[in-house]
Formats: C-alpha cells, sequence, structure tokens
C-alpha cells in the first residue's frame, strides 16, 4: 500500500509545481546561458523567455523530487504535521525563489500583462499555502492552491511551471 504522502508528493508535483525550485533572484537583471539579460535589459523572445523560465522551473522539480526522496522513504506514511513541516520547510522557499527567477526575466514585449497574471497567480496561491501549509498536504480538501496558475503558465508555454511537463 502506498503511503498517502507518496500520493501528496505527486499531487503536489503535479499541481504545484508552477514555480517550485531554484533560488532566484531578486536582482534587477539576470543574464542567461543566451547571453540575453533580465528585468532591466531587453526583453526576451517568447522562445527565450520560455527556454529559460522552463529551465528554472525544471531544475526546482527536481530540487524539490530529490529532497522529498531523502527526507520520506516509500512504505512509511509522514505525519500531516511532517508533510507541513516539508511544505514549509523545503517547497514554499523554492516556489518563492522561482516566482522572483520568473519576475527577474524581461518577458517578450507585448506579455507583459500577461505574465504579470500568471506571476500575481503564483504569487497568490503561495501566499495561501504559506498561511495554511495543509492545502497541499490534505488531499481531502478538494481544493488546488495553484490552479489557476497552473492554467495561466501551462497556457503560456511555461509547461514545466504548471504541471504539465
Amino acid at each position: 500500500m502506498r503511503p498517502r504522502f507518496v500520493i501528496s508528493v505527486a499531487g503536489l508535483l503535479a499541481a504545484l509545481i508552477v514555480f517550485a525550485g531554484c533560488g532566484g533572484g531578486s536582482s534587477s537583471t539576470t543574464t542567461g546561458a543566451s547571453g540575453t539579460s533580465g528585468a532591466q535589459g531587453a526583453a526576451l523572445s517568447k522562445s527565450q523567455f520560455l527556454a529559460q523560465g522552463n529551465a528554472i522551473c525544471a531544475k526546482g522539480n527536481k530540487e524539490i523530487n530529490a529532497a522529498s526522496k531523502q527526507i520520506f522513504t516509500q512504505g512509511q506514511a509522514p505525519s500531516q504535521a511532517d508533510q507541513e513541516k516539508f511544505v514549509t520547510d523545503t517547497v514554499v522557499p523554492s516556489i518563492q525563489g522561482q516566482i522572483d527567477g520568473i519576475k527577474a526575466l524581461s518577458p517578450p514585449s507585448g506579455d507583459e500583462d500577461q505574465v504579470n497574471a500568471l506571476l500575481n497567480a503564483a504569487q497568490s496561491a503561495l501566499d495561501k499555502v504559506k498561511a495554511d501549509p495543509s492545502l497541499i498536504t490534505d488531499q481531502n480538501n478538494g481544493s488546488d492552491p495553484f490552479a489557476e496558475a497552473n492554467k495561466l503558465t501551462n497556457s503560456y508555454g511555461l509547461t514545466k511551471c504548471g504541471g504539465s511537463g
């Protein structure tokens, strides 16, 4: 029998990986692997923005997966308190870094409103999870605080950030 948390982690990774991950910068400018500038530099092309954003999210997905495997072992169902501690200590800071990392990228010209909307949806969801980690860990609550953010990120093309990639 699979412990409930394994299902919760799967749900978490499918629904929550909107912006899980890789630390991010609060700096006003970032330079990606391609040498393109971030927030105060020239706007990235959509393909550059998506490549950099999806890379940030893929790295975050990998980091959360690795942390969950180190903390939780199969065959042993962690308590609700342990699950919530993992969300608070690992997932929330990771997602905040992810949001900050995406914010540091210069969105494609003309897409600023769409990018801001998805970032605002992600931040709003994260703020709810910060206040109540059980929103993620309690699969019986029937709600996904990241549903809107996932929808927006997937439709924009940040599929590694929206849980489908």
